[in-house]
């Protein structure tokens, strides 16, 4: 048996029961993932198959969410701005507060505390969200900056602002 993942109309794979296990206990692939035993079959979310909500079931353990480290990363704050318009709210809240301490300020805008990079928030968050949802993550303790989904004209202004000199 094997399986096939599919991300933006791109399908990968095959990956292993083994393997797809992993990647659900990773957070590689979420609840809202697409899954499929066939490259070309059809393709359904994670959650609704059998084998995916028992995997799904054995990492939330209740409430308690794990906290992941990226490896070589020291503490760092951050400010996470984000427009998520989707339904995808909690799922974000959730994969955030798994790299560090949270603090909502605003609607829209948290803090966090946790051994990570912008980066890496930026990576994994963004397979939580949306097309049409919008994300920026300031590294406040390393000066670094990612963002997602932010758009061409917003991108160039970041790198252009930031990149001036004193």
């Amino acid at each position: 048996m094997s399986w096939f993942v599919k991300v933006e109309g791109q399908v990968y794979g095959p990956y292993t029961p083994a393997q797809m296990r992993a990647f659900v206990g990773e957070g590689r692939i979420a609840a809202h993932s697409l899954v499929s035993e066939e490259r070309e079959g059809e393709f359904a979310a994670a959650s609704s198959l059998d084998a995916f909500s028992d995997w799904f079931s054995e990492d939330d353990g209740g409430t308690q969410v794990e906290k992941r480290v990226t490896p070589g990363a020291r503490p760092a704050n951050f400010v996470i701005v984000g427009e998520i318009t989707s339904d995808k709210a909690g799922e974000f809240r959730n994969a955030l507060s798994a790299y560090g301490d949270v603090e909502s300020v605003t609607g829209g805008v948290w803090l966090l505390r946790g051994p990570t990079t912008a980066a890496v928030l930026r990576n994994e968050l963004s397979h939580v969200l949306d097309r049409q949802d919008k994300l920026l993550i300031i590294d406040a303790s390393h000066d670094r900056a990612a963002w997602f989904n932010l758009g061409s004209d917003a991108d160039q202004n970041i790198r252009d602002l930031w990149g001036r000199a004193g």
